[in-house]
């Protein structure tokens, strides 16, 4: 009973391919019985498969956003859910009003991915015993990509909720013990560290088609987390190193500012693209995005763009805006108006659910996709920008190449026959020029999940919560004094059934301090 029970419960972990070249268009087989399974390597490849959709699943796709985003100065309201509750907890996320029964503050969409990795991890070496053809350099190849998915999960609940249970033994037993305390996240990072320097050794480079190759974890992939995990962890000789390995390889190139829209988000799998979620709208709709953000007969979303950010007279504005020596940064960039869409004092995300934007006599027309895009975990334009940060934190000596990378990529959306490099001279100080680089970061990277963990990362090296809090501050007027002066502020509450469930817990410091605690 407990084997039969145990796949009962990995709830749509068995799907078959559709073919070769559609392997990521899933399909459901059904239930089976633990023993008829893990026979050969048809059996491994469909659970790497579901762990692949776990990732596409709402409640994965959901947290991503607002983890990512909504407590960010770039989100404001939108047109919030029908439903009362979830339109409450996300006011309460987007405006630092957080409470342990948040349901955005539930983590186990991710531990649901982390357990079909951790059974993969499990099971599939007991194949290459049963199965001729399937060898152990291929279970290596395999092993790779699912340690990445794992770290890539990992990595999300750290910078949510800092310290997080770490778990490794898939959930195959009625007997386990369930109640897992939480591991410093310390100890969490130097095991991801670890899995993916294993994974970098017998990974891929490439697939048999370039939307394999953009939707399933290679060498480039594994290279992209661990720049990240590397510039978190402020580790930025490594991080540097990565991001080169990445920079130096001919496959990448950045899309001229023109296509950017059409080529990188309503096409997908780009030339800059080094790792994305593959959607489309017959076999895996993206409806996150599509109610997040918008789309064909839904132009206004959960979410707008602060309208702060856009204003020609806001002093926090991203665009058109001078910096402490008068030079003005992105006067005719195109992102404004091929990112976002403005009507009246109203902006709403234009990036992942746009067709395309044609001018004519100084007026825009929007035309809107009819299917949904892809998720981009990472592109080149991040890992040049995610680089640049490194060599500012590195020291003076770094800033000349750091500004080169900065106007990579934004000289490709200011292309104007005018338009002319930004100077170091113009930013002659660290502060300004990290500054710059966060703006840029802003400007080429709004919508995608980045900018709240780009601030927290810059609190936690300051160890100070006041930076981020100061540029929340923008769109929320009444933050709690509390915030102004605790690092654990800055993440998630434990959700109170994760508590209730899991007693060797503790909630997370500021939530049993602050009045933000509940009534149990």
């Amino acid at each position: 009973m407990k084997k039969i029970f145990s796949i009962v419960m990995m709830t749509g972990l068995i799907f078959v391919f559709s073919g070769c070249d559609d392997w990521l268009d899933l399909k459901p087989e059904g239930e089976v019985v633990l023993e008829d399974f893990w026979q050969d390597e048809s059996h491994v490849m469909q659970v790497l498969a579901a762990c692949y959709q776990s990732l596409t699943e709402g409640g994965a796709m959901e947290r991503m956003l607002m983890w990512g985003e909504v407590r960010s100065d770039n989100i404001m309201p939108g047109n919030l859910p029908n439903d009362h509750g979830a339109a409450t907890d996300m006011l309460r996320m987007m405006n630092f009003d957080i409470i342990p029964n948040n349901r955005y503050a539930q983590w186990g969409p991710f531990y649901t991915t982390i357990n079909y990795c951790n059974t993969f991890l499990h099971f599939a070496p007991e194949v290459v015993r049963r199965d001729e053809n399937f060898t152990e350099n291929r279970l290596r190849s395999l092993t790779a990509e699912v340690l990445t998915i794992r770290a890539l999960s990992y990595f999300y609940l750290v910078r949510a909720f800092r310290d997080v249970p770490w778990i490794e033994q898939p959930s195959i037993d009625d007997d386990q013990d369930y109640r897992v305390p939480k591991s410093p996240e310390d100890e969490i990072l130097d095991k991801l560290e670890e899995d993916l320097r294993y994974a970098l050794i017998y990974a891929r480079e490439t697939f048999e088609t370039n939307r394999h190759t953009k939707g399933r974890v290679t060498r480039n992939a594994i290279r992209a987390l661990l720049v990240d995990i590397y510039l978190w962890r402020e580790k930025y000789e490594e991080s540097v190193a990565m991001a080169d390995a990445i920079i130096n390889d001919s496959q990448f190139s950045l899309v001229s500012g023109e296509a950017l829209l059409q080529q990188v988000f309503y096409s997908g799998n780009s030339t800059e693209s080094i790792f994305e979620l593959q959607f489309d709208t017959d076999n895996r709709f993206n409806q996150v995005i599509y109610n997040f953000y918008g789309g064909s007969g839904n132009t206004i979303g959960h979410w707008q763009l602060n309208y702060n950010l856009v204003s020609p007279t806001n002093t926090f504005r991203i665009f058109n805006r001078p910096n402490s020596g008068n030079v003005i940064e992105s006067v005719d960039d195109i992102r404004q108006k091929d990112f976002a869409r403005t009507i009246v004092d109203m902006v709403f995300p234009f990036k992942y659910v746009g067709l395309r934007t044609e001018s004519a006599a100084g007026v825009s027309s929007y035309f809107y996709r009819s299917t949904t895009a892809n998720w981009i975990f990472y592109r080149l334009s991040d890992i040049k920008l995610m680089k640049a940060e490194a060599l500012i934190q590195m020291g003076e000596a770094h800033y000349a190449e750091a500004m080169d990378l900065i106007n990579t990529v934004y000289l490709r959306s200011n292309f104007d026959e005018f338009q002319q490099p930004l100077l170091l001279d113009h930013y002659n100080s660290r502060l300004e020029l990290e500054g710059l680089l966060y703006r840029e970061r802003q400007r080429e990277l709004m919508f995608e999940g980045k900018r709240y963990f780009d601030l927290l990362r810059i609190a936690r090296r300051e160890n100070n919560p006041g930076s981020l809090l100061n540029v929340v501050a923008r769109k929320v007027t009444s933050l709690p004094t509390d915030k102004l002066s605790s690092m654990d502020a800055l993440y998630l509450p434990i959700h109170i059934s994760e508590l209730r469930n899991n007693r060797a817990l503790e909630q997370n410091p500021y939530y049993l301090l602050s009045d933000q605690s509940i009534n149990w």
